[in-house]
């Protein structure tokens, strides 16, 4: 035990200074770079920090919002041209735009601004099955329907039907430091269940057993099988013949043992 505490110890600060050895050169390499990049100046002295700023993940007010859509404008202020009103809901949120009769319900929702999740794209996976007057229906392959003037042709989206994040930027602060945690969190288990372990050495034994009996019960196959051959006779034969001699010389044993 002594002796994996100081080697995981031993790992623990070679990977540490490997790491700062590679922030420190990253940090050499970028630095000067940015320095002298025409395409965006360098930051002033005095708004440096040692913190990294955050990104700001509020949600911005949509060009909708700030000038007036279609419920305050109209539909073709905005540049909506159709006679169907069409609303998609999504929980809480709803989004509405115009459609014409015919048109695909897959253009109306990408018109709307309305994530749909697509697969297939032709109306068999059901991935982007979306519910009108209580039935499914598949948005890829469906065309919005002639409906009564004032009448609008409602949409519910699954809550659960969301864009995916996208993943962060390779060379961020936070990538060196998840890939340092991930990086211990490795070595710790091979220390832990790695082939220096004590369970790794038992599964190791374990396996080790488990090819020489394979390897043994190869030997005797091969063997009966000369065997076999070599009195003329088929593998199962030879077998059944062995199993029957077997069976004879057990029963022979337990007769002897009942007359003493």
């Amino acid at each position: 035990a002594a002796s994996i505490s100081g080697r995981l110890i031993s790992v623990l600060m070679t990977s540490f200074t490997s790491f700062l050895a590679l922030a420190t050169s990253t940090a050499a390499v970028v630095t000067p770079l940015r320095s002298v990049s025409p395409l965006r100046p360098a930051p002033c002295a005095a708004l440096r920090s040692s913190h990294p700023r955050m990104k700001d993940w509020s949600r911005r007010a949509t060009l909708a919002e700030k000038a007036g859509g279609a419920g305050d404008l109209g539909a073709s202020a905005v540049g909506l041209t159709g006679s169907i009103p069409v609303e998609f809901t999504q929980g809480n949120e709803t989004l509405r735009t115009m459609a014409t009769v015919g048109q695909p319900l897959s253009a109306v929702a990408a018109q709307a601004g309305q994530f749909i999740k697509y697969k297939c794209r032709k109306g068999e996976c059901g991935t982007c099955a979306v519910r009108v007057d209580g039935q499914w229906i598949r948005t890829c392959s469906v065309t919005v329907p002639h409906l009564p003037d004032g009448e609008a042709y409602q949409v519910f989206v699954r809550p659960t039907m969301v864009k995916g994040k996208k993943s962060s930027r390779f060379f961020s602060v936070r990538s060196f430091f998840d890939g340092f945690k991930n990086n211990i969190l490795g070595m710790v288990g091979f220390v832990k269940e790695g082939p220096l372990s004590r369970k790794g050495r038992e599964n190791f034994n374990q396996r080790i057993s488990a090819e020489q009996e394979l390897l043994e019960r190869a030997k005797a196959r091969k063997a009966a099988r000369e065997a076999a051959k070599a009195a003329g006779l088929s593998l199962e034969d030879y077998e059944e013949r062995l199993r029957a001699e077997l069976a004879r010389g057990e029963a022979e044993a337990t007769t002897k043992a009942a007359r003493k």
